[in-house]
């Protein structure tokens, strides 16, 4: 893991597995001895919600909400706390929000790139919005520098972009599943990103039955012997494309899944 990044950014279209990932990926680090945690962000709505930052599956979690982003942010400017909160409870403000798609990501950002820098040791693995929600999140650092020119936020958007894009701290990880369309997805979603700004950017296929240990084609049903044969066929196909890959788990308890799945995923980190 010598190429271990400070901020992990796992993405993918739903239903994929990301967010099981992202777990396994935060565990993989704490077994390695990393202090690294479990990211998420709540909607892009101004509404004060408890942040829930306790533990998840025994992992620590950082669940980051925009009020208090956004209030902590305009806070610095106004050096005033009190008139932070008046002002990002404006009728003004939320609709500011509403109008500047991916600001709040911005926002979000931001306060990852301070927790990040306050703490030296700290990783983060995002547990990102899926794919389409990714790819305005990244789109909004390079938007916003091109709309504001000079000033504060162009200053702000900076120290983001230039932290977030430099050697060695970021990377995107791509969950996908082993089909067809998934896989073709995902290398769409992989050629969008660095089209936008180069990023350390893999792509892990997840649920892949043909890792399963002590499988045996012919003692399965028809439709399992074709879904398998369909399936080694695609990863053939897109090899070159596909980074790491991670076995299907049938354990019910998701503790369980996400203790299997980190002793698999050391290659993507």
């Amino acid at each position: 893991m010598s190429n271990q990044k400070r901020f992990y950014i796992v993405t993918g279209k739903g239903g994929v597995g990301k967010t099981l990932a992202s777990f396994a990926l935060a565990k993989r680090l704490i077994d390695d001895g990393h202090n690294a945690k479990y990211l998420t962000f709540s909607s892009g709505k101004i509404e004060k919600k408890s942040n829930d930052s306790s533990p998840k599956y025994g992992i620590p979690h950082i669940e980051l909400n925009l009020q208090d982003c956004a209030t902590e942010y305009v806070a610095r400017k106004m050096k005033s706390e009190t008139i932070a909160k008046w002002v990002v409870k404006t009728p003004f403000f939320r609709a500011l929000i509403n109008m500047l798609p991916g600001f709040s990501y911005l926002i979000y950002l931001g306060k990852t790139v301070d927790l990040l820098q306050k703490d030296p040791g700290l990783t983060l693995i995002l547990d990102s919005p899926s794919s389409g929600h990714a790819l305005t999140m990244f789109e909004s650092t390079v938007n916003y520098q091109e709309i504001f020119q000079s000033g504060l936020l162009f200053d702000d958007t900076n120290k983001v972009i230039n932290q977030l894009y430099s050697d060695n701290f970021t990377k995107t990880i791509i969950i996908s599943l082993p089909t067809m369309m998934a896989l073709n997805e995902s290398i769409e979603l992989k050629e969008e990103i660095n089209q936008i700004q180069y990023i350390d950017t893999t792509i892990a296929c997840n649920n892949i039955m043909s890792k399963i240990d002590g499988l045996i084609l012919e003692k399965l049903p028809k439709i399992l012997q074709d879904k398998l044969s369909n399936e080694k066929e695609v990863l053939s196909k897109f090899t070159e494309h596909i980074a790491s890959s991670i076995t299907y788990f049938s354990e019910e308890e998701t503790s369980k899944v996400i203790n299997l799945m980190s002793q698999e995923v050391g290659d993507i980190l």
